[in-house]
């Protein structure tokens, strides 16, 4: 006869808050090992983008169409 552990909630809450814990301490590990990086060589970093962003007038129907098509095309 096989015989189960009984696990209590205090168990159950701590063994959560070490898997969170994990999950975030990995997660960040690619955003501290990115910013150590040097950046591309092709890549202007002194230029910066015009202030305050020109206003363009968008055609709905066109804008409809585009984010319909790349919602399939780039797997949503």
């Amino acid at each position: 006869m096989i015989e189960r552990k009984q696990i209590t909630r205090k168990d159950f809450i701590k063994g959560m808050g070490y898997t969170a814990a994990s999950v975030v301490a990995v997660g960040s590990l690619g955003g501290i090992l990115t910013g150590c990086s040097t950046p591309a060589a092709d890549v202007d970093t002194n230029q910066s983008p015009e202030w305050p962003f020109t206003y363009k007038k968008i055609d709905p129907t066109v804008a409809e169409q585009k984010a319909y098509k790349s919602y399939f095309d780039k797997g949503g």
